[in-house]
C-alpha cells in the first residue's frame, strides 16, 4: 500500500498495487477530480519500478480504471498540518475560559465592593480587608426600613421648653448605621408649625444601632412662645440624609 499526493489540492490517499496496475499508474483525485500519474507523486518512493507511461489509449484504460481510484481512502495531507490544526483548535477554548473567568472575578469584585459596608457589618473580620480592597472607608450599612421608633413622646418642660424621648429599634440581624430624625410639630388642622432635624450625632453618641437592638434618646429644645402655644401634636420618622 502506498501514499500518493494530488499535485493539485495535496490531498493524500492510499492506493494499492493492484488498484496501480488496474489503471496503469494513473489516478483521479477524489477532492478536486483532478488526474495524475500516483507513482510520480509517492509519499515514499516504492520498492517496485512504476508502472511504464500510457500509450495512446490511456484514456480508455483510464475510464476503466476510474471506479478503484475513486475507491482510494483519503489520509490527512501530513503530521504536521494536522497538529497546527489541533493545536489551534484546543487553543481557542482555553482563551475563552481564561477571558470568561476574568470578567468573572471582575464582576464579583465589583460586587464585593459595592456590598462592602453590608459585609463588613455581617462579617467584622472582613473590614479591613474590604478598606484595602475599595481604598476606601468601610461604613455601617444604611437600611432606613430596618430601624423603627418603637415609641415616642412630646412633652412640654415645667422649667420651660421641650421635651422628645425616643426608643429606636434595629430588626436586622447585623448593625446598621445610626439615622437621622425629623420632628414636625403640627397644630389642630394637622398643619406643621415647625419642623426640625436632629442628626445622628444628637440622637446618640454612637455611630451605629447593634443588632436586635435598641435605641433611647431624649431630645430638648426651645420654641418661640407664639408657636408654642399652637402646637398640639407631633410627628416623627428616621431617615438617612
Amino acid at each position: 500500500m502506498h501514499i500518493t499526493h494530488c499535485p493539485q489540492c495535496e490531498t493524500a490517499f492510499k492506493v494499492s498495487p493492484q488498484q496501480l496496475e488496474l489503471a496503469k499508474g494513473w489516478v483521479r483525485c477524489g477532492r478536486c477530480a483532478h488526474v495524475f500519474e500516483a507513482a510520480l507523486y509517492f509519499e515514499t518512493p516504492p520498492d517496485i519500478p512504476a508502472p511504464p507511461l500510457p500509450s495512446a489509449d490511456a484514456p480508455s484504460l483510464f475510464r476503466a480504471a476510474m471506479a478503484p481510484a475513486m475507491a482510494a481512502q483519503e489520509v490527512k495531507p501530513s503530521h504536521l498540518k494536522t497538529e497546527s490544526v489541533q493545536t489551534t483548535d484546543e487553543a481557542l477554548p482555553f482563551k475563552w475560559v481564561v477571558a470568561a473567568s476574568v470578567l468573572v472575578m471582575a464582576l464579583l469584585m465589583q460586587l464585593v465592593v459595592s456590598q462592602r459596608d453590608w459585609l463588613a457589618a455581617e462579617e467584622p473580620a472582613l473590614r479591613p480587608l474590604l478598606s484595602a480592597m475599595c481604598s476606601c472607608e468601610v461604613k455601617w450599612p444604611r437600611e432606613p426600613e430596618a430601624v423603627l421608633i418603637e415609641s415616642s413622646s412630646f412633652t412640654e418642660n415645667p422649667q420651660g421648653g421641650y421635651t422628645v424621648q425616643l426608643r429606636l429599634k434595629n430588626t436586622q440581624h447585623h448593625p446598621v448605621a445610626m439615622p437621622a430624625l425629623e420632628l414636625s410639630l403640627t397644630d389642630l388642622q394637622d398643619q406643621v408649625l415647625v419642623r426640625r432635624v436632629f442628626t445622628a450625632e444628637e440622637l446618640s453618641g454612637k455611630d451605629h444601632v447593634q443588632a436586635l437592638r435598641d435605641v433611647r434618646s431624649t431630645l430638648n429644645f426651645e420654641l418661640d412662645e407664639k408657636v408654642s402655644k399652637r402646637i398640639t401634636g407631633f410627628r416623627a420618622f428616621v431617615f438617612y440624609p
